[in-house]
């Protein structure tokens, strides 16, 4: 976390929102750990002399949540997996872990997004053994293809809700953002995403099938490390002021989180007057992720969108709030069936048909 971040952001305290009360601003404690202008590891307290709760500061990424033991009872494995393990230790623990394993799953997702996000990057004998780059930069197509529903570049401070291993937040600051904030819940990608920030390489396991994975380590060019940060956050909870960014990407997150109205309130909570967001999402819904009660539109087709997640958020935006709910939000325009395929492995990808949407601040 970069000083300068912290003073521009002027994050509030989630814990004190949580709890009822008007949320206080944070402020820097110990830093145990600097390193040029980062603060790697350290704490972040808030100043309400009736909460104090600390927020720590881990590999550069502050880690800002409400519950802080409810959020390291799922994240703890990855907060403390460590980094630097040869690629063939790493291979011996995950076969002795197995396919049902929570290391397993975590490899796999990282391999998912990694070379989604940074696939383009790579080249022969970046990742041995691994496949030519086949659907590799998938999210840059997504985002390039969706692009054109803004109608105008970034500028001022831009959020990017679901970052995972950050592409979206790097090109938010090439393309003008003057700072881009990602956030994510997720450490272990925030891990990677941080990585890139601060080094220049994207690292991330690539699997191959089975348990057979390879590693990818290459070099990501033009990353404009002083404008780019990564934050640990509830994107339902976020600790930012009111109105505090002037533009946001919502690509492929609502149907990743438990609780999608309250992720599309806190981005209208969030945006200043006017400001837009670029939306996408491919409805992929589960209930791992999201209870069968909050899938927009997909939990009975016998309602009002008759099953269409698409239609569901077009008639909770409506202009004329028929739907009888104000998310401070409404599209528009829309681009229908994007294609955004996703590689899983070798000989496995998945194929989807995106949503997007441009989504303004009323």
């Amino acid at each position: 976390m970069r000083l300068d971040h912290f003073r521009r952001l002027r994050p509030l305290c989630p814990a004190c929102r949580a709890a009822g009360r008007a949320a206080a601003p944070l402020a820097l404690g110990a830093a145990a750990l600097v390193q040029g202008d980062d603060i790697v590891e350290g704490v972040l307290v808030c100043s309400e002399r009736l909460c104090q709760r600390e927020h720590p500061i881990v590999d550069g990424i502050p880690i800002v949540v409400a519950d802080i033991a409810s959020w390291s009872a799922h994240q703890l494995p990855a907060l403390q997996r460590r980094d630097d393990l040869s690629a063939f230790t790493e291979s011996l623990i995950g076969d002795a872990a197995g396919p049902q394993s929570e290391f397993h799953a975590e490899r796999s997702n990282l391999g998912i997004y990694g070379w989604a996000h940074w696939g383009d990057a790579a080249r022969s004998g970046d990742a041995e053994g691994a496949a030519a780059p086949r659907h590799g930069g998938a999210y840059l197509g997504l985002l390039d293809a969706c692009w054109p529903l803004l109608d105008a570049p970034p500028q001022g401070a831009w959020i990017d809700v679901g970052c995972a291993v950050g592409r979206g937040t790097v090109e938010l600051a090439r393309r003008g953002a003057g700072i881009a904030v990602g956030v994510d819940l997720g450490f272990a990608m925030l891990r990677v995403a941080e990585r890139v920030r601060r080094s220049g390489r994207a690292r991330y396991p690539l699997r191959r099938g089975g348990l057979v994975f390879d590693r990818c380590d290459v070099a990501v060019a033009d990353v404009p490390a002083e404008r780019i940060a990564y934050w640990c956050c509830d994107a339902a909870a976020l600790p930012f002021a009111d109105a505090a960014f002037a533009g946001a990407l919502l690509l492929n997150v609502v149907d990743c989180v438990p609780a999608p109205l309250a992720l599309l309130a806190e981005a209208g909570r969030l945006l200043a007057p006017g400001a837009a967001a670029l939306y996408a999402s491919p409805y992929d819904w589960s209930t791992q992720a999201t209870p069968v009660s909050q899938w927009l539109g997909g939990a009975g087709q016998r309602g009002p969108a008759r099953g269409s997640s698409a239609a569901e958020l077009r008639r909770i935006l409506s202009p004329d709030r028929a739907a009888g709910v104000d998310l401070g939000l409404v599209i528009e325009s829309e681009l229908e069936a994007v294609p955004w395929n996703l590689r899983t492995g070798d000989r496995a990808a998945m194929a989807y048909a995106v949503h997007a949407a441009r989504l303004r601040r009323r």
